[in-house]
């Protein structure tokens, strides 16, 4: 009986060595992100926040999306063919280069930025409408 008690005491310890190793978190940080993708890791472009839309500016945005068919390709919090919004912000800060360059993307379509996804072209929006769609997509960023 006591061998038994001091095998069980050693098989308890092997299991803690193991499971508490160097290597455990980063294999419990796989697991989650393979088991819930939506917490990977998007790095922060660099670049200041040099632009403060309004509250107006953000909601027509929103409003010029809604009659757009972004969402045929993107939603806000989930990827869906597209990229999701929120993954957009978490990636581009508010920073007038990132907003001409994304708003140009829109109008004139683009491929790779997140994968082998193409997003069509979209001629009838204006650069400026443009603008406000992505300043609205950015304004999502932390709003999870």
């Amino acid at each position: 009986m006591h061998t038994f008690t001091f095998n069980t005491v050693i098989f308890a310890f092997i299991l803690l060595l193991v499971g508490c190793g160097p290597d455990a978190a980063s294999r419990r940080k796989g697991e989650l992100a393979r088991n819930n993708p939506r917490k990977r890791l998007i790095n922060k472009l660099a670049g200041d926040i040099d632009v403060v839309p309004t509250a107006e500016t953000i909601d027509k945005g929103r409003v010029l999306m809604s009659y757009s068919d972004c969402f045929t390709c993107h939603k806000e919090a989930d990827r869906k063919r597209g990229p999701a919004f929120n993954d957009i912000a978490a990636r581009y800060p508010m920073n007038s280069t990132y907003i001409r360059i994304l708003a140009k993307r829109i109008v004139l379509g683009t491929k790779g930025s997140w994968g082998n996804v193409v997003m069509p072209p979209h001629p009838t929006i204006s650069e400026g409408d443009a603008e406000k769609m992505v300043m609205y997509i950015l304004s999502l960023d932390g709003l999870d």
